[in-house]
């Protein structure tokens, strides 16, 4: 994680009506969206650039500072449309994007299983009585609770609200404060972590407390592990270290829900639910290089 660089240090922006021809990298943020299009990723066709900016990422924790990137916003005829973000040399490979409303999709590229809850990470006390995150590990196994719970007729979540069932999922995890020193927070509230690993444990605890039959497995990240759950409509857990939305020269490690496959050109992408990042309609996918993903949790319904 890092400090934030001033706006001005980080960024150029420009606007976008009539200066494609001046500014290449509009042209190549066109050329970005086509591609998402053409791989039946866009939601709308009145999608369009809105900025363009050059971002320079710092180090953190979780690595050292990438190379430079272009990030463009995008802009739709009701408001925001999400984003897009692209390297800045070679071969200008697409990093990560959002487009507002793209959720349950199928098309020969791609697909998205839609109806996830998109549980938010939420402020709890610590054990200091100091604020801290709910963390994202145990909010993505929330999520997952939810939706199993709704889709499946299990009685998993046994009534308990969102904030309720993350705190069950966390209390069953080692979970560790980790000071927010690079501002990933606008107020630097303390953040928490936990393994992989851990996880998928709790979840199988939480589950055979509850007497629901399930099986949950955890494994290193494999594309085709991940495409052949999302083809069968099981959602998965991943973790990963992605940009943060909101602030794209930090990048750190981060747990999510994944529900989502799509090939773009020659990369592999994965569709997550992020509980760090709210779009404007609950429920958007977020597409994340496969290449940044590191670990996954499937949990399969017992029939």
């Amino acid at each position: 994680m890092r400090a934030i660089v001033s706006f001005s240090a980080l960024v150029l922006v420009y606007l976008c009506a009539g200066c494609a021809d001046s500014h290449p990298e509009l042209k190549e943020a066109q050329a970005q969206l086509t591609a998402i299009r053409q791989a039946g990723l866009l939601g709308s066709d009145t999608v369009r650039i809105a900025s363009v900016r050059l971002i320079q990422p710092v180090a953190t924790r979780w690595g050292p500072a990438a190379q430079p990137f272009w990030w463009a916003e995008l802009r739709g005829p009701d408001g925001s449309a999400g984003y897009l973000a692209w390297q800045e040399g070679g071969r200008r490979k697409l990093l990560d994007f959002s487009i507002e409303g793209v959720k349950a999709m199928t098309s020969p590229s791609a697909k998205a299983i839609g109806g996830i809850p998109s549980i938010q990470q939420f402020a709890i006390a610590g054990a200091d009585g100091v604020a801290v995150a709910s963390g994202c590990v145990p909010t993505a196994g929330a999520s997952l609770i939810a939706f199993w719970s709704r889709e499946s007729g299990l009685n998993w979540r046994g009534g308990a609200d969102e904030h309720s069932l993350v705190s069950r999922v966390r209390a069953r995890l080692p979970m560790v404060v980790i000071p927010d020193r690079e501002g990933y927070t606008d107020g630097k509230m303390a953040l928490a972590g936990a393994f992989s690993q851990d996880l998928a444990l709790a979840i199988q605890q939480d589950a055979d407390e509850r007497k629901v039959k399930v099986g949950v497995g955890f494994a290193e990240f494999d594309f085709r592990v991940l495409r052949r759950e999302i083809d069968a409509d099981r959602p998965v857990l991943l973790s990963c270290v992605v940009l943060v939305p909101r602030k794209p020269a930090l990048a750190w490690g981060h747990q999510v829900v994944a529900v989502g496959w799509a090939k773009i050109g020659e990369e592999s992408f994965v569709g997550i639910i992020d509980n760090f990042y709210t779009p404007r309609l609950s429920g958007t996918v977020r597409w994340i290089a496969a290449s940044d993903c590191q670990t996954v949790v499937w949990v399969r319904p017992e029939r």
